[in-house]
C-alpha cells in the first residue's frame, strides 16, 4: 500500500476514534457484522439455514405414498352420499336434515317429497301413515311439509343419519328421545319457530310448513352449514343395460288401512322406476305436479304393537331383525334387515349376508307391520 492510501486510511480511523457520535454506530455496527457470521457458521455446520443448498435425502416410498392431493376440480361431480346422484363434489355430502312430513288423506298433494333422498312411510296413529323425509340436496325446495309431530320409530331412523330433526311436538317417549339424543340435532318447532311458517288458508294442525332457505338458515345457526354427513353410506351400483329390463311386472301394493292410505308402485321399465300411487289416485308433489317416483324401494317388516289404547299409538321394534324386500329394476329381492344399536344405520341383506346394492336416486323405505297384507 503506498504512503499516501495510508495516511489517508489513518485520517479517516482517528476522526472516527475522535467523533463521539460516530464512534458508537461504528462500534455496534461492526457488532452487527461479527454476530451474523457467527450466526452463518453455526446455521450452516447444522444444515437449517432456510436458504441452504445442502441436499435433503427423501425415502423412495415417501414419494410413491405421498397423501398431498392434486389439484382439486371443483367442477367435477361425484355421486352424492346419500342416494347416489352425481352432483358437484362440493354438494356430495351435506349435513343431513329429517323432516316429519304428514300424509292426511285431505291434505294431499305434499310438497317436497320428491326433493328427498330417502323416505321412510310407517302408520302413525289411525290408519294414517306419515313420513320421515331425509334430504342432503343443494337444491332450492320452495316448500317442505306440512310437517306433523314425532313418534319413537321415526326418532330412531332419524338417528341412523346423525343429522337434524325437523318436526312440530311428539308423543312424550318420542320427546324424551330428541331432547337427550347424542345422534341429531333437535329442531323441535316448538322452540325453533323463526324456521318455520304457517299457511293460515289451511287449518291447524295442518299448516305447519318450511322450506330450504329456511332451514339453510338454521343449519347456518347451528354452525353444521359446512359440516360433512357421518352416516354409513350405501353402495350404489350402475343401472342395468334397457334391453334386460322386464316389461311387464305385477304392481306392489301394502294395504296399510283403510283403501285411503293403501299404496300401490307400479314399475315403468322406460325409466327403471316405480311410480307411486295412495289411495287409488297418483300421488304427486306440489312443488312439481309430477308424481312420486323411487328408484329402489324396500319393505321392511316389523313387529308392531299397540302402544296407547286410548291414543292408538304404536310401537315398533326397529333394533334387531326381520324380514325385507327390495324392489328394484323390475325385479324383487328377498333378505333381512339388521340393526343392533341405536345410532347405527339399518343393514339391508340379501340371502348371503352381503348388504344391498342400489340404484342412484330416491329410495321409498315402506315400514310394514308383520301382519299387513304386502302384493307383488
Amino acid at each position: 500500500m503506498d504512503q499516501s492510501r495510508s495516511e489517508k486510511l489513518k485520517d479517516i480511523w482517528w476522526s472516527i476514534r475522535s467523533n463521539r457520535i460516530v464512534r458508537p454506530l461504528a462500534l455496534v455496527a461492526g457488532g452487527l457484522v461479527v454476530v451474523l457470521i457467527g450466526l452463518y457458521i453455526v446455521l450452516s455446520y447444522y444444515g437449517k439455514l432456510p436458504w441452504s443448498t445442502a441436499r435433503v435425502t427423501v425415502p423412495d416410498d415417501l414419494i410413491t405414498n405421498s397423501t398431498i392431493p392434486a389439484a382439486i376440480d371443483l367442477n367435477q361431480q361425484v355421486p352424492r352420499a346419500l342416494d347416489g346422484v352425481p352432483v358437484l363434489l362440493v354438494d356430495s355430502d351435506r349435513f343431513p336434515l329429517a323432516v316429519m312430513i304428514e300424509n292426511l288423506v285431505t291434505i294431499r298433494p305434499q310438497a317436497g317429497l320428491s326433493a328427498a333422498g330417502i323416505v321412510y312411510e310407517a302408520l302413525a296413529e289411525g290408519g294414517i301413515t306419515r313420513f320421515l323425509a331425509i334430504y342432503t340436496t343443494a337444491e332450492a325446495i320452495p316448500t317442505i311439509g306440512p310437517i306433523r309431530s314425532a313418534r319413537t320409530y321415526y326418532v330412531d331412523w332419524a338417528e341412523e343419519y346423525g343429522g337434524v330433526f325437523a318436526y312440530v311436538g311428539g308423543s312424550p317417549e318420542a320427546l324424551g328421545l330428541t331432547g337427550s339424543s347424542d345422534y341429531l340435532t333437535d329442531l323441535n318447532q316448538f322452540y325453533n319457530a323463526q324456521y318455520y311458517y304457517r299457511d293460515e288458508a289451511i287449518a291447524a294442525p295442518h299448516n305447519l310448513f318450511s322450506n330450504s332457505e329456511l332451514f339453510n338458515y338454521a343449519l347456518r345457526d347451528l354452525s353444521v352449514e359446512t359440516t360433512p354427513g357421518d352416516f354409513t353410506t350405501w353402495t350404489f351400483k350402475p343401472e342395468p343395460p334397457a334391453s334386460e329390463l322386464p316389461d311387464q311386472v305385477a304392481p306392489l301394493t301394502i294395504a296399510y288401512s283403510s283403501d285411503d292410505y293403501a299404496v300401490e308402485w307400479r314399475y315403468q321399465a322406460s325409466s327403471n322406476t316405480y311410480l307411486r300411487w295412495n289411495g287409488g289416485v297418483e300421488h304427486n308433489d306440489a312443488n312439481t305436479a309430477e308424481q312420486l317416483q323411487a328408484h329402489n324401494i324396500i319393505v321392511q317388516r316389523v313387529a308392531t304393537t299397540l302402544l296407547e289404547p286410548a291414543t292408538g299409538r304404536l310401537a315398533m321394534e326397529t333394533l334387531g331383525q326381520g324380514e325385507a324386500l327390495l324392489f328394484q329394476d323390475g325385479e324383487v329381492n328377498v333378505g333381512r334387515w339388521l340393526k343392533n344399536d341405536r345410532g347405527q344405520r339399518t343393514a339391508f341383506l340379501d340371502d348371503t349376508g352381503a348388504e344391498w346394492q342400489y340404484n342412484p336416486g330416491t329410495t321409498w323405505i315402506e315400514v310394514v307391520p308383520t301382519e299387513i297384507s304386502v302384493t307383488y
